[in-house]
């Protein structure tokens, strides 16, 4: 990670690149420690600044000289921002606090183009196969048996890290699963979102009174 990462500029209209030289001109020693990586993970301390706007990123798979590789553009929403200023604001303050620099991604400072550490999405909840690619129990229509419960469900951007929504929405959709051998309380593919009550398991791994025990 320390290889991504160099001096803060901010962003804004004209050439992100000729600001980056710019900067690197103003403060040519804060430049040459940012690319030095020695006892990098000791010395720097990462600031992750989420935002909550409703943008989002599409990707498809493009072939080029170097074989497949993923590619990125706009998808629908408001505009992706090239920069955050309360983002900068905080990592200033706190470099002012700690005596060190300023930093930022490479692709950020020198070309205008935001890092994103959590992508989800994709996996649209739908009432019907039309609407989405799984059903409110998280299900895949048109593959019995598919279920997709990782961050590609979460259905709207968080604005925070999404790693305790996606555990409670995963429990949430597994306390549904029939044990074996008995039959499914859930409602047939398509047939639209009905409360059911969770399913208590017959070997639960949680044992009873501990404080993630499955509860109705």
């Amino acid at each position: 990670m320390g290889l991504l990462s160099t001096i803060l500029v901010e962003g804004g209209d004209g050439s992100q690149f000729l600001r980056f030289a710019r900067r690197v001109v103003a403060a040519p020693r804060a430049f040459f420690r940012s690319v030095s990586v020695r006892r990098w993970s000791e010395r720097g301390v990462i600031i992750l600044i989420m935002q909550s706007i409703d943008n989002s990123i599409r990707l498809t798979a493009a072939r080029g000289w170097w074989g497949t590789r993923i590619r990125s553009t706009p998808g629908h929403g408001e505009p992706n921002p090239r920069w955050l200023p309360v983002a900068h604001e905080a990592a200033r303050e706190a470099a002012a606090f700690m005596g060190g620099d300023a930093a930022g991604s490479v692709g950020e400072s020198v070309l205008g183009i935001p890092s994103t550490a959590h992508l989800i999405g994709g996996a649209v909840i739908g009432a019907t196969a039309a609407d989405g690619v799984i059903d409110p129990y998280h299900r895949v229509y048109g593959l019995d048996g598919l279920h997709v419960i990782d961050g590609s469900a979460v259905p709207a951007n968080l604005g925070a890290n999404p790693s305790l929504s996606i555990t409670a929405m995963a429990e949430r959709a597994l306390s549904f699963w029939p044990n074996k051998g008995e039959s499914d309380a859930r409602p047939a593919m398509g047939d639209g979102y009905r409360r059911i009550d969770p399913v208590a398991p017959q070997s639960p791994v949680v044992p009873a009174g501990a404080p993630a025990e499955l509860r109705h």
